[in-house]
This record gives C-alpha cells, structure tokens and sequence, in this order.
C-alpha cells in the first residue's frame, strides 16, 4: 500500500477547492499558503456532480408556414368632406385718381346720390351715399354702412354677395324712383341702390324695372333694322375728361353695334279657336293627331 507523501505532516490537512478551479488558481492557493508560512499545502479537488451540467432547453419546433391566401388590395379613396378656401386678406388699395360715375335719383320724393369710385379695371371699389334733406342720425347711418360696403369690396367680398343680401329690403322711404333711366320703383333706399349697382357693373338686367332705351314712334321700342337706328355717340358722354386729362382725343366716339340687344324672338304660332261639343267652350287643341279640350278634358272625335 503506497503511503500518501504529506501524512507524516501534521498541519497538512487537505483544502478542498471547487471542480471548477484552474490550475492558475491553484497555484495562487499555494503561494497564499507559502507566504502564510505552511511548510506544505495539501488541495483536494471536490468531485464534480453527476448529471448534465448545463441545462439546455428543449428546442422548440418552428411554426409550419400557412399558405398566404390572396385578399385584393384595398385602396384608400380620398372624399373631400370639407373645402376650405382661404382668400388673400389683404386690403386692396384704390389708386389715388380714380374713376366712377354719380347717379342722381329721387326715392319716393327723397333725393339720393349715389358716387362710385373703381380700380383701374374698372371693377368697382367704394360708394358714397348722400341724402342732404334727411336727419341727422339717418344720413350718418347711410355714410358709414356706405363706407363698410366699400371696406367690404376693398376685402375682395364680391358685389354679387352684396346685391343678393340688400335687394327688397323694404322700408321707408320707397316707392316711384324717377332721375334713373333703369329703375322706376324701389321698396327701400338700399334696394334702388344695390339695383343701380347690380345693373351698371353686373350687367343684372333682372333688377332692372326699365328699359333705357328710347322708344320708337310706334312704342314698341328700337330694334335693329328699323330705319331710325340709333348714331354714333360721343364717347365725351362716357369718359369724364378732367379724369383723362387730354388723353382720350375729342373725336372719340361709341358705335351702335357696340351695344347690346336681345335676340327678336319668335312669334307664337296662331292657332284657330275651335268650340268643344261637350262644354262650348273655344278651348279645344290639337294634341297630335287627336283633339282634347283644355277645359272639361274631353277629347271628342273631329270626324265628318
């Protein structure tokens, strides 16, 4: 029997170390003994465990891939559901020499004078409103919403907006308009103005109760082809000439084709009146190829 080397030693009992442990630490564990002083220094290794020593887990299958079944692709469909339209708002400025026109007329016996003032375009940009016989309190009221109109236009709000807001609005003063060649009655002041104003740069002749053009002989108007059709007009009558300063010379005239007529219409067609063997009544039509009384709705046989 083979004796161990370090039992005849008395303070050399065994030191047991991990299994895990190195050999390098090993040796730091004897030089700590040596430097402790121990003549020897005994290590045993404890045995390592039994079973597995890492614990692996088990592996999980991978999911089978199902077959991709085909769906349409849905398309986003864009549905307007509100439109904003945003509209400059900067004030344009009317030039400092500007043109327009006054317009004298009397309301129901109250005198009004309507001032334009218009851009270079000629689209209109201010109105002035002056009824001198009225009170106080009325023809300052008249001044200012006069000049939130032109503020208004000013803003870019379309007359349109204006003419269709203010058009028979009734009150007093109304009634007979006489000075205007377009306009001969008016429920209100603001409804001969925004008529006069609808009329001129609109070209809104529904607003118009008059037509200014004169009268033939035989009162049924001036049409084109009637031997007295109307002759140039000087265009002095148009364009003030203290605004064009010289610039618009004297022989400047306005043709008559220049102006506007509606087309002639058709004349309806006569048709003989035929009395109604049920009622008596003149008020049988032909329909097609039959006859039907548009009185009693009888539609009797025309035959022999």
């Amino acid at each position: 029997m083979e004796l161990d080397a370090f039992s005849a030693i008395p303070d050399t009992a065994p030191t047991l170390i991990s299994w895990r442990t190195t050999p390098a630490q090993a040796a730091r564990l004897l030089a700590d003994g040596a430097r402790e002083g121990r003549r020897a220094v005994r290590l045993m290794r404890e045995p390592a465990p039994a079973g597995p020593l890492l614990d692996l887990p088990e592996p999980v299958p991978a999911p089978q891939p199902q077959p991709r079944r085909w769906e349409p692709e849905a398309k986003a469909v864009e549905r307007v559901v509100e439109r904003v339209v945003e509209r400059d708002r900067t004030r344009r400025k009317l030039p400092d020499r500007r043109k327009g026109y006054i317009q004298k007329a009397a309301v129901g016996g109250h005198k009004v004078y309507i001032h334009t003032g218009e851009y270079d375009d000629g689209e209109l940009g201010e109105i002035f409103i002056d009824m001198h016989k009225e009170g106080a309190a009325f023809r300052s009221l008249m001044n200012n919403f006069a000049i939130a109109i032109s503020i208004g236009l000013q803003y870019g709000v379309p007359l349109e907006e204006f003419v269709d807001a203010f058009i028979f609005t009734r009150f007093e003063p109304a009634g007979v308009v006489t000075g205007n060649d377009s306009i001969k009655s008016a429920t209100s002041i603001l409804d001969y103005i925004f008529r006069e104003l609808g009329v001129s740069y609109l070209d809104r002749q529904e607003l118009a109760n008059a037509q200014p053009d004169p009268l033939s002989g035989n009162g049924l108007g001036t049409l084109e082809g009637d031997g007295d059709a109307p002759e140039a007009v000087p265009a002095a009558r148009f364009i003030s000439k203290g605004f064009a300063r010289g610039a618009a010379p004297d022989n400047l005239v306005v043709l008559p084709f220049g102006q506007k007529r509606d087309a002639p219409t058709a004349p309806p067609p006569v048709t003989e009146a035929v009395a109604c063997p049920a009622c008596g009544d003149f008020s049988l039509q032909q329909r097609g190829a039959g006859w039907i009384c548009d009185t009693c709705g009888v539609a009797p046989s025309m035959q022999g």
